[in-house]
């Protein structure tokens, strides 16, 4: 088969893993930082 690109889903699945993991660290920033509010400043 020619234009076809074989065992590509490693690529697909690395790309998820990294995706996934900088939001995870974003949304653990996120929490952190709303974590870290004092209430009435």
């Amino acid at each position: 088969m020619t234009g076809m690109i074989q065992g590509g889903w490693e690529f697909v699945w690395a790309a998820y893993g990294i995706t996934g993991g900088a939001m995870a660290l974003y949304m653990f920033s996120l929490w952190r930082r709303w974590k870290g509010e004092e209430p009435g400043e």
